[in-house]
């Protein structure tokens, strides 16, 4: 069937094929109906599904569209579905389904399309597959009633019989397989629609009978077609006829024997055949019944299947019910066809043979179409049963397919994009964009495949088959699939190898940059800086060090991978493999070099390191020099007089010189570790002396240092010897007065007289006071100056001998009245013993009044009274053993002084009187001794006796506490109430821990007592101890009595406590969530209104300070001169007052001025007066920081009221202003006191003195402090719970503690929960205070953002309109080009207008490109303009900018693909056109006779083109080529736009394929006739002869071609069934001579004989046939000498073609021994011409000949260096031989250069001549030869024809493509001269072959056309000096 074309009547040519057919059971015309009814097209895609249009025009209304398409639900619900209407979403539409299936539905629809219901029958949708065929062929298609859910079944309102069903159902089984003929893309054979003829006719003839009108004239337009494609005139009218029986084929008898026999066999042939005759039609009807009848069933079922109607419908039921009876039906035609076929089977086997032999086939036949029938129906008759399941299996198969053609079109992008031409490489981009693309496919491939194999387990034969169908069609696209992943890996080793120096010269490029790096490094030490500072310095060398690192290490780097790099360059193909080998050891010797370069750096580095280690080393010395400098000069002041320095000096120098001295000590150890740390890296060389040199240095300040530290070590003593010399003075002057004192009471005794006893006291007493000062000084000094330093002894000294002086002047003071003196002093000494003795007589006295409480004669004092009486008499005693010390000690001493008086009598008396006062001191002393013993006795009497009365008192209390908890154990404690038995417990408990502390206290105070006790005291100690003992016990056993009650109380108690602890948590918790109620509850919305208030006051501040108004002024505009200003009025004056104020921060929502009104209404009034007003402006602050008060805003010139205190409240009296500095300040007032003035807020330099108190921040305090203190008290608790534990695990394991603890241990949850929701709270709180910071910002930030919005928006309309018109243009590209790609592969050929679309599209795209790049770069501006954009909507902004850039990328992405994609297309398009118009143009070839160069000429006129017109008109006309004008059209462009090139068209006409596996040559197309001629080989060259043809049996793929090895011509396989490919199409396969000298054209294949001609360098030939091995012989060569001369050489023996230069002779002899050359035979006659050496050649010319009178054997031969002749002696008569047959020698046979070296190619010595000789000296050597390859070639240039070697250095595969090596300029002509320069070619650049080469004077000229612009014009191949320009 013709294809279909948009717009003309159905088969006409060029029309899309429908995809479904719309039809109507509806007997009436109305136009409705009509407008719906007809074939319908895919046109496109709208909201996810595709829509159609319908092919036919409507007659007289040829202007109407019709569109079946899909709705979505973005109208609504009851807009949603498939439509029909005039356009996709138009207003006007005709009939609707609310059916959201992924296709339209084929019942259900409503016409018109707002009907209640839908009518069944009126509209059916069917799937034109289904169908088989198109509804109608009349332009204007009347209603028809022949839909596809009619099948065989009875019209509607037409009663007919079964009979007239049955050949209904019978003739439709017949229409449907012509329809299905008819419409198959390639023509049926003859035979096959003959016999569709037959069989309408003789359906015409039955339906005529039973009078079905309708499929009656259905029959007759099907058979008109098959009666037109049969070439046949359709008969007027055909009458209902018996069906006409076939011609049976009658086999020709054989000869008679018999006349009579003859006759009777060919009668009964005769009657056979016309049984035969009658019989057979009649089994073929039944048969053909049967088959008719299942294929109907199947037009019937199938569609039931594929468009199932709604479940449960009557539509359904009814649908179902007939395919089950048509079910019943084809299986009794199928049983009666059986029967008849069997009966008449039966018949025929009693036919004669001949006869037999032809039923036999015939009815066999009908008995397997017959099974083939069964077969088909079995599916079906389960079918009722089996429906939902078929569906779904159905449904399946046709998601399968759709999934197949999802991925079929993913693989076919992915192949597309993988398509690369000869040598082409890839990027990345492309490779993986290819990988990715292919990836899905893979994916949904292999699922599908899997999926596939899962339904064909359970599938029924039919969908079997359709499965089998979809999953070859997968393995193919999976195969596809692979081929294009294996080109890809291809292309990544290519792109590896294309990377691999690249990412090397990356490498070594970084070690260059890092070299030039250590080069700047280096840069300040080349300053002319002989030494850099230290940090200069030591940065210039970490910078040295850090570089020659990353050198290092880039340089490691660069190896490595240079070393990595030369493996995977050895796995590279070899073409790859040496550039990349050449290009890494380019790089390997420059990383060499930079190796070099950075050791060399490294090394002067460390050089430099080393000097400046030695500068920092110097640096550090210096500095302890210096310290140590300072050190010795502080230090000096110890080392002067001390006489003449100060206190305070040294002093000060003992402040400093601590200081200084760790100073130098520091800096001393500094200098040490600098040379420790060098030391390591100096060990030798000049390094190690100079740290030698430093050392000495630092050892010199250490010297230095310890002298100074030693003297400085004195200086403390210094300064304490200044202090006691100071004391000393001060003592010196005392007792210098107290002498001079002495001096003057002296005076009186002097004058004479008696003195009185004051008078005598007086002068005694100074004379005392002077001798004991001048005693003690002269002591005091002596002893300093045992230890005073040396500097200070001198001084020491000197206040020594003003104490000796003093002494001296006591002494001369008494001289002249010693006695007197002495009596003086004898007197004052009296007196002072006096004094003492009295003193101890009081103390002693007081001893008796202490004592006299034990003197009452009470033995034992009460334990009251007895211990403080014991305390006072241990005081008593230790006063009076105190005066009884001194007393004695001043009376022993004085008593010795009296002694030494000279007036003894006077003395005796004073001896006397101190014997008496010493009596009394012992007196006391002795009552002393008595006093200690009784106070030690009286006091361990008290002690025990408090003892005893502790243990009484014990005793009561243990007592008491047994009648306490007598109650607890007695008869009656059950009956005791709880609270009773735990207040005894309670009691019980406290006084038992009482009771046993005190037990343990007289425990210890009895063991001190038995230590020490007296003999009387044991029993009373071992008394209390038994006592005490019974007391414990008795407590213990008290204890133990109540101490299970005791452990139930503690338990009780304590738990109750931890309950009531615990209890109370709760409320800790609730007032904790109370306290944050106002931020977690309400969201801190009071305190957001109370910001807006203080944002509504600053800006009103600053109005008003604008405007100079004030706040009463402010409130009458604000409540228009109200004195109260309502909501409703304040909401008002909010709403406008942003632009009357220019401050946008006002600008509330009407929410928070409502909010703002209330609280300013304070009092809920309603109304805000004036003073409501103003309490908006007052502010608060917070004192942070102390500062003061002044009395005016200017600081300069205010004076200071007061100071304010950190914390202080201060309550803003005005607004916040700044002074002349610019410091921020206030005038306020103390909240506390009410004291006014100005206070400074901020400093000028950022100093914050004041807060503003926010009630955000006062409840956050407030909020934070509850939440706090609520904490702390869980934790209390919690604390307090362990406490309590820990309580009862020491007080022990009773079972009523362990019960306690457990109540415990479950309260501890509680406690933990409680704190966990305290502290879930405060991160509530956290969070909650940070969104409130958030929120709180953004209101004020909110005009900020608006504002920032609207410049946003500003910035991104004028891109978003630009891009909008740019993707309009994109989609435009879009839609143009989806015309095109959206269609299948196998509508691609039917495409009328690919080559427009491609035109269209290349066009569009450069606009839409060139619009979006302007949208990109305007983009782009304005990013840079949000460059800085953080936040906020310019953030927004910026990013809406990058979505637009981006989208502006994938726009222009989309647009190159769309385009790639239809080009892709088109050249698929050109490809599939190119192999018909090839096969074509080879058939042609064929039987005309003609010759590829004969049509291009006739085409290209004259020219080296052929033009486009000339070239599709040829295409187009070529017989048996069907064809799109377009496609040739892009055939043209696709093989070489702008004219068809000679090679180009051999190309289009040759075909020649590779053999890729090996296989059989067959000279017939059956592979089962004839022999193999051969096998191909892998890798040989076929040229197409004929075909490729497909064998429908095998369905194999076959040519038929030629083998160019040897030219067999047979038949061969392309491709195996089983998917084996085993020939490759490859280009027509060209060379080129690439020697750079002209080479052989041999006539024969052996390279031998004469040439055709040679062949000039560059020329062109076109492979005949070949290539064939030619081996070679080894040649031999000899190094040799020649005899007749001194020259030496290598010669060819014999060379490779088997040519003989040179054989040994056996007439050459050689001389063994010395001997002489003769004139004659006869020795005895003969005379010596020559003495012959030994080695000296003979060349024989007679003998050897033996001489028996001599018995020697001679010979007569020629010297072949001078030529003499004459007689040798071979051997002697002795046996010596003389000379012998030479194997050294070689005769030159045929002409042969002797040469240099054993290369035909090398130097030549000299030209050999027949006839020389020549001596071996080397070898013979064997030289072998790699076999060459021959070709058959054609020289383009004249014809010429010939065999060539193909080699490396010869002639080589030519593709059409050359690179330009240098320079060159591209002409427009042939000749130079006076062409035109195009314009000049660059090296490396790539050149495609266009006509030539062509010899212009000594050079080779080509034309060529450029690659990278399409320039065309001549190019010198090989210049006038040989050289190749072009390679």
């Amino acid at each position: 069937m013709a294809p279909w074309n948009q717009g003309g009547k159905p088969g006409s040519e060029g029309q899309a094929a429908p995809s479904y057919i719309v039809t109507s059971e509806s007997q009436s015309n109305e136009i409705g109906i009509q407008t719906l009814v007809g074939d319908y097209a895919d046109k496109g895609a709208n909201h996810g599904k595709r829509y159609y249009q319908k092919v036919q025009a409507i007659k007289g209304h040829e202007d109407i569209k019709v569109f079946l398409y899909y709705w979505d639900e973005r109208d609504g619900d009851d807009f949603s579905g498939w439509w029909f209407g005039d356009s996709v979403g138009g207003t006007e539409v005709w009939a609707r389904c609310d059916d959201k299936g992924p296709l339209p539905p084929r019942v259900g629809w409503r016409v018109p399309w707002d009907s209640p219901t839908a009518t069944p029958g009126l509209l059916f949708v069917d799937s034109a597959k289904a169908s088989g065929t198109s509804s109608g062929s009349a332009a204007s298609p009347a209603v028809n009633s022949k839909g596809a859910a009619k099948g065989a079944a009875k019209g509607a309102g037409k009663p007919a019989g079964a009979q007239v069903d049955a050949v209904d159902q019978a003739a439709q089984a017949v229409i449907t397989r012509t329809k299905a003929a008819l419409s198959a893309q390639k023509p049926r054979a003859e035979a096959y629609m003959k016999d569709l003829e037959t069989k309408l006719k003789q359906q015409q003839a039955a339906l005529g009978a039973a009078g079905s009108g309708d499929t009656l004239a259905t029959i007759e337009e099907l058979l008109e077609k098959v009666q037109a494609q049969l070439g046949k005139s359709p008969a007027p009218q055909v009458q209902p006829t018996k069906p006409a029986a076939p011609q049976v084929q009658q086999t020709k008898p054989a000869a008679p024997q018999a006349p009579v026999k003859a006759e009777v066999d060919k009668s009964r042939e005769e009657k056979d055949t016309k049984d035969l005759d009658e019989c057979l039609p009649i089994a073929r009807e039944a048969a053909l019944a049967a088959e008719e009848t299942i294929e109907a069933l199947v037009a019937l079922a199938d569609p039931i299947v594929a468009f199932p109607p709604p479940d449960d419908s009557d539509d359904l039921k009814n649908a179902l019910d007939e395919v089950e009876a048509m079910v019943q039906d084809a299986q009794a035609r199928i049983t009666d066809a059986r029967k008849v076929v069997a009966s008449k089977l039966t018949s025929a086997r009693t036919y004669v043979p001949e006869v037999r032999k032809v039923a036999l086939a015939e009815y066999s036949a009908l008995q397997t179409n017959l099974g083939e029938a069964q077969k088909k129906l079995m599916p079906y008759k389960s079918f009722k049963k089996d429906f939902k399941s078929k569906v779904v299996a159905k449904q399946a198969l046709i998601e399968f397919t759709e999934k197949l053609g999802t991925a079929e079109l993913e693989v076919e992008k992915a192949e597309m994009m993988s398509l690369v031409s000869d040598g082409e490489q890839k990027p990345e981009e492309e490779i993986a964009a290819t990988e990715k693309a292919i990836e899905p496919a893979v994916s949904e491939i292999a699922g599908l495949l899997r999926s596939i194999e899962q339904k064909l387990r359970s599938a029924d034969a039919a969908l079997k088959d359709e499965l089998l169908q979809v999953k070859e069609k997968a393995v193919a696209l999976q195969k596809k699939c692979d081929a294009v992943k294996k080109e890809m890996r291809s292309q990544r080793m290519g792109l590896s190898a294309k990377e691999m120096a690249s990412k090397v010269s990356e490498k070594v490029i970084a070690v260059e940059d890092a070299l030039a790096a250590c080069h700047a490094a280096e840069m300040p030490f080349l300053k002319g800086i002989e030494v850099l500072p230290g940090d200069e310095s030591e940065k210039a060398i970490s910078s040295c060090e850090a570089a020659a690192t990353k050198a290092e290490a880039a340089l490691n780097h660069a190896k490595i991978l240079i070393k990595a790099k030369h493996v995977e360059a050895q796995k590279l193909p070899k073409e790859l493999q040496d550039k990349a080998k050449a290009d890494l050891a380019e790089f390997q010797k420059r990383t060499d070099e930079f190796s070099k370069k950075v050791q060399d750096f490294r090394k002067e580095t460390t050089d430099r390191k080393i000097e400046s280690i030695m500068s920092e080393v110097v640096v550090a010395i210096v500095a302890a020099e210096e310290k140590t400098k300072a050190h010795t000069e502080v230090a000096k002041v110890f080392s002067d007089d001390l006489e003449k320095v100060s206190i305070e000096a040294l002093q000060e120098a003992m402040d400093k010189i601590t200081d200084f001295d760790k100073e130098a000590a520091s800096a001393l150890v500094e200098a040490r570790k600098q040379i420790a740390a060098r030391q390591k890296d100096a060990r030798t060389g000049p390094a190690a002396a100079s740290l030698k040199k430093l050392q000495e240095r630092v050892s010199d300040c250490q010297a230095e240092l310890a002298k100074h530290r030693k003297a400085a070590q004195s200086g403390e003593k210094l300064i304490k010897g200044k202090d006691i010399i100071t004391e000393e003075r001060k003592n010196i002057e005392a007792m210098e007065s107290e002498v001079a004192k002495a001096v003057k009471a002296v005076v009186p005794l002097e004058v004479g007289g008696e003195l009185t006893d004051d008078e005598m006291a007086e002068v005694g007493g100074a004379m005392v006071g002077a001798q004991n000062a001048v005693k003690q000084t002269a002591k005091s000094l002596e002893t300093h100056m045992a230890l005073a330093a040396p500097s200070l002894k001198s001084a020491l000294q000197k206040l020594l001998e003003r104490c000796k002086a003093g002494q001296e002047k006591l002494d001369k003071t008494f001289d002249g009245s010693k006695s007197k003196k002495e009596e003086v002093l004898g007197f004052a000494y009296l007196m002072d013993a006096r004094k003492k003795a009295e003193l101890v007589e009081l103390c002693e006295a007081k001893v008796g009044d202490v004592e006299l409480p034990f003197m009452k004669g009470v033995e034992v004092l009460p334990a009251e009274e007895a211990v403080p009486a014991v305390a006072a008499s241990e005081k008593a005693a230790e006063d009076l053993s105190s005066s009884i010390s001194e007393a004695r000690n001043y009376m022993a001493a004085k008593n010795l002084e009296l002694k030494s008086f000279g007036d003894k009598e006077k003395s005796k008396s004073l001896t006397q009187e101190f014997a008496q006062l010493s009596a009394r001191v012992n007196a006391a002393a002795t009552k002393l001794s008595t006093f200690k013993k009784e106070t030690e006795k009286r006091k361990k009497t008290a002690q025990l006796q408090e003892a005893t009365e502790k243990v009484t008192a014990l005793e009561g209390d243990v007592s008491k506490i047994a009648e306490l908890v007598a109650p607890l154990t007695g008869e009656d404690a059950a009956s005791l109430a709880a609270e009773e038995s735990d207040s005894i417990c309670e009691a019980a408990a406290n006084q038992s821990k009482a009771a046993q502390a005190a037990i343990e206290e007289c425990r210890s105070l009895l063991l001190a007592r038995k230590k020490d006790a007296l003999p009387k005291s044991e029993e009373t100690i071992k008394e209390l101890s038994t006592r005490l003992a019974a007391l414990s016990s008795s407590l213990t056993k008290t204890k133990k009595s109540f101490q299970e009650q005791e452990h139930k109380f503690l338990g009780k108690r304590l738990v109750k406590e931890a309950e009531e602890l615990i209890a109370g948590l709760g409320a800790e918790v609730t007032a904790a969530e109370e306290a944050c109620a106002k931020l977690l509850v309400q969201g801190g919305e009071e305190f957001l209104v109370a910001t807006s208030l203080r944002t509504l006051a600053s800006a009103l501040q600053d109005y008003m300070s604008k405007e100079s108004k004030d706040v009463a002024t402010v409130f009458k505009e604000a409540g228009s001169g109200e004195a109260n200003i309502s909501q409703e009025v304040f909401v008002a004056y909010l709403q406008q007052l942003p632009d009357t104020i220019a401050h946008p921060e006002v600008e509330f929502t009407e929410e928070r001025r409502t909010a703002i009104f209330k609280l300013l209404d304070s009092d809920s009034s309603g109304t805000v007066d004036e003073n409501k007003f103003k309490s908006m402006f007052k502010l608060q602050f917070l004192c942070v920081q102390a500062v003061s008060m002044t009395d005016s805003l200017q600081v300069s010139s205010s004076k200071t009221i007061c100071k304010v205190e950190q914390d202080t409240i201060l309550e803003a009296l005005g607004a916040v202003s700044k002074d002349e500095k610019g410091v921020e300040r206030v005038e306020a007032k103390i909240v506390s006191s009410g004291q006014s003035g100005f206070v400074t807020i901020k400093g000028n330099q950022g100093s914050l003195y004041f807060k503003t108190i926010h009630p955000f921040d006062e409840f956050c305090k407030e909020m934070d402090k509850a939440l706090d203190d609520r904490v702390q008290n869980v934790k209390k608790a919690t604390a307090s719970l362990n406490s309590k534990t820990s309580e009862l695990q020491a007080a022990g394991k009773s079972e009523c503690l362990v019960q306690a603890r457990a109540e415990l241990a479950k309260l501890r949850p509680k406690a933990i929960g409680h704190l966990t929701e305290l502290q879930a709270l405060q991160k509530k709180v956290r969070n909650a205070k940070e969104e409130f910071s958030k929120t709180e910002t953004a209101e004020k930030n909110a005009h900020i953002e608006a504002k920032e919005r609207r410049e946003a928006e500003a910035i991104t309309n004028e891109v978003t309109e630009e891009l909008a018109a740019a993707e309009l243009l994109a989609k435009q590209i879009e839609e143009t080009a989806d015309s095109l790609v959206s269609l299948k592969a196998e509508e691609l050929q039917s495409f009328a207008s690919p080559a427009t679309v491609q035109e269209t599209v290349a066009k569009l795209v450069p606009e839409a490109v060139e619009a979006l790049s302007k949208v990109k770069e305007a983009a782009q501006e304005k990013q840079k303009t949000l460059a800085k954009a953080l936040k906020g909507p310019m953030l927004e902004a910026k990013k809406n900018i990058i979505k637009m850039i981006t989208s502006v990328d994938a726009a222009t992405k989309k647009c190159n693909a769309k385009l790639g994609a239809v080009n892709t297309c088109c050249k698929g398009i050109a490809e599939d056109t190119l192999m018909r118009a090839s096969s074509a143009l080879r058939d042609m070839l064929r039987s005309s006779g003609s010759t590829t160069d004969e049509v291009f000429r006739e085409l290209a006129k004259g020219e080296d083109r052929i033009g486009e017109d000339m070239f599709c008109s040829k295409i187009s006309s070529l017989p048996g080529l069907s064809i799109q004008p377009e496609a040739v059209k892009l055939l043209y462009r696709h093989i070489e736009d702008g004219g068809v090139s000679k090679r180009s068209f051999i190309s289009l006409a040759q075909k020649y394929y590779r053999v890729t596996t090996s296989i059989a040559i067959t000279p017939d197309f059956d592979v089962g006739k004839g022999k193999m001629l051969r096998k191909a080989e892998s890798d040989e060259l076929i040229e197409v002869l004929e075909g490729p043809q497909t064998d429908e049996k095998t369905s194999l793929s076959r040519v038929k071609g030629r083998a160019l090895l040897d030219n067999i011509e047979g038949w061969i396989s392309i491709k195996g069934n089983q998917g084996s490919v085993f020939l490759k199409e490859v280009e027509k396969p060209f060379y080129t001579v690439t020697s750079d000298k002209e080479i052989r054209l041999d006539s024969e294949c052996k390279a031998s004989g004469d040439a055709v001609r040679l062949l000039k360098p560059g020329e062109i030939l076109e492979m005949l046939s070949g290539p064939q091995k030619e081996a070679f012989e080894p040649s031999i060569w000899a190094r040799g000498k020649v005899t007749s001369g001194d020259a030496t050489g290598w010669f060819n023996i014999r060379a490779r073609d088997s040519t003989v230069y040179a054989e040994t002779d056996s007439k050459l002899y050689t001389c063994s021994a010395t001997i002489a050359l003769t004139d004659e035979l006869d020795i005895k006659k003969c005379e010596v011409l020559k003495k012959l050496a030994i080695g000296d050649v003979i060349i024989v010319e007679e003998g050897p000949v033996e001489v028996p009178e001599s018995g020697v054997t001679r010979l007569k031969g020629r010297t072949s260096g001078d030529d003499k002749v004459g007689w040798i002696t071979v051997k002697g008569s002795a046996g010596t031989v003389y000379v012998e047959p030479s194997k050294k020698h070689y005769t030159i046979v045929k002409g042969v250069t002797l040469r240099k070296a054993m290369d035909s190619s090398s130097e030549s010595v000299k030209e050999l001549a027949v006839g020389d000789v020549m001596k071996i000296l080397e070898g013979p050597k064997e030289e072998t030869f790699e076999p060459v390859r021959r070709v058959e070639v054609k020289a383009s240039s004249d014809g010429a024809t010939g065999w060539v070697t193909v080699g490396p250095a010869s002639v080589t595969r030519w593709t059409g493509m050359y690179k330009c090596s240098t320079p060159e300029p591209l002409h427009s002509a042939c000749k130079e001269e006076g062409a035109e320069v195009l314009r000049d070619l660059t090296a490396g650049e790539l050149l495609e072959h266009q006509e030539g080469p062509v010899e212009e004077g000594s050079e080779l000229r080509v034309k060529v056309k450029a690659k990278k612009d399409g320039v065309i014009g001549w190019a010198t191949l090989i210049d006038g000096k040989g050289k190749r320009i072009l390679t």
